[in-house]
Formats: C-alpha cells, structure tokens, sequence
C-alpha cells in the first residue's frame, strides 16, 4: 500500500539510499539508521486520522526504542491540526502543520537577479557554504547550535552523497565566490521534491528564492518529465508566497507532532 500523502511520498524519496520504510496495518515506520538524530527521518506514520497520544507515543518507543526523541505522523491528506494540538501539546510535543504545495500549471518563471548565478554545488568549497548557510538558517529559525550545527553537516553531506547517484541535484545561487542561497530537489517518476529553500539575510527580497525554485522545476522538468513538483511550507507564510508566485497551490495539509530529545 503506497503512502497517500504527496508529502509524505516525497519525503520518503528524498531519503531514498538512506532509510527503510516498513508498512504494518495500522503505520509506516520510516528509518534512517545512519542519521539516528534525524527526527524526520526516524518517524511512525500512522495510516488512518485516529489521535490517540498515549498509545501513538508507546508505539514509537517501542519501534525506536533507543530514540531520543518522538515523531509522529499521520497519512492523511486533509487532517486539521485541532485535535492534535489538543491530545499532544499539553505532554510538551510541538504540533505542526504544514501545507503540501504542488505545481498544477505551467511554471511562472523568474530569472536570475543581477549578479547571481544559479548553479549546482561542484566543489568542496561549495558545499560547506551550503552547510554554513543550513546551519544560520537553523540557528536563525530557533535550533541549538550544539545540537543542530553537528546534525546538519551529517544530512548535508548524505545529500551531496545522494545527488552523486543523479536523482538529485543542489543548486546554489551566487554573488561571485559567496553562496547567496541554495536549495535542494529530488525527483522520481512520481514526485519531484524541493529540500531547504534558503537565501542568507544579506541577500533576501531580491528574487533569489524564485530564481532558485524555477532552476529546480527546470531540472525535474528534464530529469524526471512525469514528476509532479512538490514544496512544503506554510502557503501564506513569506516563503509560500513566493512559491505561489512561482505557479505553486496548496493540495494536502500534512500534521506532525514531534518532542526531542526526551528520556
């Protein structure tokens, strides 16, 4: 039985080479051995709406009995976040909700601002800009340094190692040497999925992410033609916007409850 979610299917592609996906009746267990710190790519996914925290929490222990944290989600399409807020939030879980963007029409393309040049990461040098960036970004929006700063040089590294395979590819874009934003997309025959959209502070509000988006569409476009181009994000937070700008509409609302690390 294949996931339901675009989301969730595109999450699942992203990791591919990387992590397991294991169906039982009632959940997927997604996997990623090598990144146990990972906590979306260690999650439960449960197949129906059902909220029920106290067992839904006891099964992940008990699928992941050495995690340090707890994330959980549910194959669904069309959940509100109410009755999650509401089972998870007063045992100290953050409850997210996201919305799934598709691109259901032609692209709306933007070009490259004065001075930047789109481009896919070569080098070494590159890719530690993008870890550098991944990591502000993180930092920026709330994370740790000493938690978050050693986690993101291990998935940046897995996805320069996975766009080596060629069902990826990271594009940067660049003011000369300097990394001004980068963003990743992943593509099968089913779903092209873009991964950390980002612009540095210095460089936003000049049509970087845009530009970005449409290098990504571009390449699935050639790669992977019967792909269905997908972007999570809030769709009217300052990043949706864009993306809807871009041609982009909201198709699913995905749900997670997560809480890490925990005893």
């Amino acid at each position: 039985m294949p996931l339901k979610s675009l989301g969730l299917a595109s999450d699942v592609l992203v990791l591919r080479g990387q992590s397991t996906l294991e169906e039982h009746e009632d959940r997927f267990i997604l996997r990623s051995p090598k990144e146990p710190d990972f906590w979306f790519g260690n999650t439960v996914i449960f197949k129906d709406a059902l909220i029920d925290p106290d067992a839904q929490i006891a099964q992940f222990k008990a699928d992941f009995p050495d995690a340090k944290h707890v994330t959980l989600q549910w194959d669904q399409t069309d959940m509100t976040s109410y009755k999650v807020k509401r089972g998870f939030s007063p045992l100290g879980y953050k409850v997210e909700p996201c919305d799934v963007l598709t691109l259901v029409d032609a692209l709306k393309p933007a070009p490259a601002p004065d001075g930047i040049e789109i481009r896919p990461l070569k080098s070494d040098a590159d890719w530690e800009q993008a870890t550098e960036l991944q990591g502000i970004i993180g930092i920026e929006g709330g994370n740790k340094a000493t938690e978050y700063l050693p986690y993101i040089k291990t998935r940046m590294e897995v996805c320069r190692a996975q766009t080596k395979d060629g069902f990826g590819c990271w594009f940067g874009a660049f003011a000369g040497d300097e990394l001004a934003g980068d963003l990743g997309i992943y593509a099968d025959e089913v779903t092209a999925r873009f991964q950390a959209v980002e612009t540095r502070p210095s460089y936003r509000r000049r049509g970087i992410c845009a530009a970005l988006v449409t290098a990504g569409v571009e390449w699935a476009a050639t790669h992977r033609p019967t792909s269905i181009p997908v972007i999570i994000a809030e769709a009217d937070g300052d990043a949706g916007r864009i993306y809807r700008r871009c041609g982009f509409e909201a198709k699913e609302k995905l749900i997670s409850a997560y809480r890490g690390p925990v005893g």
